[in-house]
């Protein structure tokens, strides 16, 4: 058994350093729409917010006063997430290098675009991204031409030797050709919005993820890595399938029992905690320090580990340095850390930087243990028909449920408004003896879930109007790797509408 459980160990470390390798370059490398959750915010009412109380945690594991500052090395990547965290909105966004970070090259602006009221969604995204398109090419020419420049040439506009003086301190005889590269001309998206949007939102779940790392033994501090992850969006898809607001990989959830094929716990809020709340232990446990246990939840413990021996050091700010060495850390794992240190910064202090601020009150609702198998179009009934409201309620249910109408087994939990209690369990209640058994819509009695087979392997969706791959691999919770090997496709852009896919 134990070496059963260290294989798996083994196996489990090795997948989430994979994890680093198919998100290097997904912090918002391309301007997105700002997703705001239609409704959401009208759900609950708003409370005063709470700041934090990162004091007296002695006892928590690897806790000290001073265990969450900024390492050296890390000052600069920590005030420029402080800066997008707080500084610039969904509607701003900086044009960056992505080795030396300080380095702005434009600070673009989307307003105009935002505020059009004769664009759809699509078309406003469009012109965001050749925006961003044309603006690169306006370096790129702009950093060729430095590169013919033998001395700074006379007369040089602000901008232009603004950026020319920062590269008299960067080495190399082709650091301006080097720095025109594609890997290192860099798009970041502000957040400032989001940030605001998500501390609203933290107040439904940071109470009981307080309570659930109090209990595990852990530092506080990191159940705000929810921030950095999805901004507190409860519906949070990523492109390569992460899930939920921990942004948990499908393989690290398999382990632990959290999927199936109607329930998927990563999405559930306080089940996904106490999941990320067992790996920070393990990460710790592993690297014996907070800015690389944080790290390895990004790039996998056993990738930062070793690093840490390659470079005989075991400190974060100076593995964030060896950027051009063979082997290193890629920009999202380098600036996981930095990134959560700002979102401290930004939360702890949000009166600072945002004004007045609010929590969210709780979801007012109550855990109902369902008696026989149920259909997500009868679970609707119970939210008066509003899909979206019945998902930001439970998040663990999976499309297959939603779409398919897979059904949710005997003993699942469902999370329903308090107010619909009792009509609920009187749906459970048994008949009287003299009527017969329920039918369902086909006229079949109810099967009991014993007789519910469980469905393996791939499915079919058949493509909408409007669908794109990626919003398919998201809504199943699938990658859109695994999406387009299964239907072996090159290109996201031969999907159709009419056309069925196997979803893996």
């Amino acid at each position: 058994m134990k070496l059963i459980s260290g294989l798996f160990i083994c196996f489990q470390l090795l997948s989430l350093a994979a994890r680093c390798e198919e998100e290097a370059g997904t912090t918002e490398d391309t301007p997105v729409v700002l997703e705001e959750i239609a409704g959401e915010r009208n759900l609950t009412g708003a409370r005063n917010w709470r700041p934090p109380d990162y004091v007296n945690e002695q006892g928590a594991l690897g806790w000290t006063p001073g265990a969450f500052d900024v390492p050296k090395g890390l000052e600069i990547n920590f005030q420029f997430w402080l800066d997008i965290y707080t500084k610039y909105t969904t509607d701003q966004g900086l044009l960056h290098d992505s080795e030396n970070i300080d380095l702005v090259y434009e600070i673009l602006d989307f307003t105009h675009i935002s505020s059009r009221t004769d664009l759809s969604e699509g078309k406003k995204s469009s012109l965001r991204s050749k925006a961003v398109k044309e603006a690169k090419k306006r370096i790129v020419a702009l950093l060729k031409k430095f590169q013919g420049y033998k001395a700074e040439p006379p007369d040089l506009p602000q901008e232009e030797k603004r950026i020319w003086d920062y590269f008299q301190k960067v080495s190399g005889k082709k650091k301006f050709i080097e720095a025109s590269s594609k890997n290192r001309l860099r798009f970041q998206l502000g957040q400032r919005d989001r940030i605001v949007q998500g501390i609203f939102f933290s107040g439904r779940y940071l109470e009981d993820f307080e309570n659930i790392f109090r209990e595990a033994g852990l530092p506080i501090e990191l159940t705000r890595l929810p921030f950095v992850e999805s901004s507190f969006n409860v519906l949070a898809r990523s492109k390569v399938g992460a899930s939920g607001l921990w942004q948990i990989m499908r393989y690290t959830g398999r382990p632990y029992m959290m999927i199936n094929n109607t329930i998927d716990k990563r999405n559930y809020p306080n089940d996904a905690a106490r999941l990320a709340a067992k790996l920070f232990r393990m990460n710790y446990n592993m690297l014996e320090s907070w800015p690389l246990a944080v790290t390895g939840y990004n790039h996998g413990p056993a990738g930062v580990l070793k690093l840490t021996k390659l470079y005989k050091t075991r400190e974060l700010g100076e593995l964030v340095q060896n950027i051009g060495r063979k082997k290193h850390l890629g920009f999202a794992s380098r600036n996981f850390y930095a990134s959560f240190l700002a979102a401290l910064e930004a939360e702890r202090n949000a009166p600072k930087y945002f004004g007045p601020v609010f929590w969210s009150k709780p979801l007012d609702g109550s855990e109902v243990k369902l008696p026989k198998p149920v259909r997500w179009k009868d679970v609707l009934r119970w939210f008066d028909g509003n899909d979206q409201i019945a998902q930001i309620y439970n998040p663990q249910v999976t499309a297959m449920a939603r779409k398919f109408g897979n059904p949710i087994p005997k003993n699942g939990v469902i999370y329903i408004p308090k107010n619909k209690k009792d009509l609920v369990e009187n749906e459970f209640s048994p008949p009287p003896a003299h009527l017969p058994p329920p039918k369902s819509e086909d006229g079949d009695l109810e099967h009991p879930a014993e007789t519910i087979a469980k469905v393996e392997g791939p499915h079919v969706y058949t493509v909408n109007r409007g669908d794109t791959l990626y919003s398919i691999a998201r809504d199943f919770g699938v990658s859109l790797k695994e999406l387009m090997e299964a239907n072996k496709m090159d290109s996201p852009g031969e999907l159709k509408a009419g056309q069925e896919l196997k979803v893996p």
